[in-house]
């Protein structure tokens, strides 16, 4: 047996340990001359172990079997997922959010893109503090948002800011207007307004809509000069249209010597002045209001949630824009000419307002003027 044991030993000089699990391809040789037999030397010293190896394992992922019919079911049901998606995205602006308190939302475009962010102000919020968690200068607070803010040092908690999303300015597009000159009245770039992507116009700069709001990257607030000369007066007063009718009393209120009416007939609750540098707001309590002269309809639209809320631009001749701004209803079309007298809308509570009234502003050759200087 001995000597057996001495021929198998010299025919298998290999011991093989097998690593773990059955058919496994780790196989870790421990290397021997002979083997060491019980009471007699070994004919050479069994080659020291140091470690042993495993060659990596691959893992499976083993799924369930699926018939043909339900996969068909998932493709059909993910399909309505995403349609569903899509209309959500369209529907409503989505979220965004900044460091600090203060609630924010993102203006987008189709493309999701912000335009601005609405932020509501919060107990403690300044100027300066909010610009610096959106990342710009805060003269773009105060310039998109001179309606809202008088005094910058005495933020009202609860309203609402337009910040855009980039350092520039927002502005609504009237009726005729082009890029090259929205860009020229902020001392901007036309290519900057063309290429910046919530602008949708990269791929088509003739595509600028009317009535909708774009951005005008790296924009100013650019003080005019107030005219030198006041505007020709008329002598003679045009008759009361029938249009007029469509207001209430819109017959009975006299004509300014420029040809202006009241839009609304109330008391005046801001006067213009440093406090209220835009124009003059007037108590109007859901009513209807009335053009204030005859001219021609630029804007219509805004956004009910800050600012002017829906607003109303007229363009007159001798270079008038009238505004309406804080409305519930707006009842003409971007474009629409009007007379004067005539029914454009119902007073309300849009944007920043403390209670239903009508926000007026008169502009020459764009630049704003005191409202009661052209009232009768």
């Amino acid at each position: 047996m001995i000597l057996a044991a001495t021929m198998l030993g010299a025919q298998f000089p290999r011991i093989v340990v097998a690593g773990t699990g059955a058919g496994s391809a780790s196989a870790v040789p421990l290397q021997v001359a002979a083997l060491s037999l019980p009471g007699l030397a070994a004919s050479a010293p069994a080659a020291t172990v140091t470690r042993l190896e495993a060659a990596a394992i691959p893992l499976t992922v083993v799924s369930t079997s699926i018939r043909q019919d339900a996969v068909l079911r998932a493709s059909d049901t993910t399909q309505q997922a995403i349609t569903a998606l899509g209309a959500r995205q369209a529907a409503t602006s989505a979220g965004a959010g900044v460091a600090g308190s203060g609630t924010v939302t993102a203006a987008r475009t189709a493309e999701q893109q912000p335009l601005f962010y609405r932020y509501e102000v919060q107990s403690g919020d300044t100027v300066s503090g909010i610009a610096v968690r959106f990342g710009i200068d805060s003269k773009y607070i105060l310039w998109n948002n001179i309606d809202i803010i008088s005094d910058q040092h005495a933020l009202a908690v609860g309203s609402k800011l337009q910040v855009p999303s980039v350092e520039g300015i927002l502005h609504q597009v009237k009726v005729g207007e082009t890029i090259s000159e929205i860009a020229s009245q902020y001392d901007a770039k036309a290519s900057d307004v063309i290429s910046f992507p919530a602008n949708s116009l990269a791929n088509n700069p003739n595509l600028l809509v009317e009535g909708s709001t774009i951005v005008v990257p790296g924009g100013k607030v650019v003080p005019r000069l107030a005219p030198a000369l006041r505007p020709q007066l008329v002598t003679a007063l045009p008759p009361t249209t029938p249009a007029a009718a469509s207001a209430p009393n819109v017959a009975n209120r006299p004509q300014s010597r420029a040809g202006f009416i009241w839009p609304v007939v109330n008391n005046v609750t801001s006067y213009y002045g440093p406090s209220h540098p835009l124009g003059i707001d007037i108590e109007a309590p859901y009513v209807p209001v009335a053009a204030a002269r005859a001219g021609q309809v630029v804007f219509a639209g805004g956004d009910p949630c800050c600012s002017y809320g829906l607003n109303i631009v007229i363009r007159h001749d001798q270079g008038f824009e009238t505004r309406y701004a804080h409305l519930s209803r707006i009842a003409v079309t971007l474009g629409q000419f009007v007379e004067v007298g005539q029914n454009i809308g119902v007073s309300g509570t849009t944007g920043r307002v403390t209670g239903p009234h009508l926000h007026f502003e008169v502009l020459l050759n764009g630049v704003i003027q005191n409202p009661l200087s052209y009232m009768p």
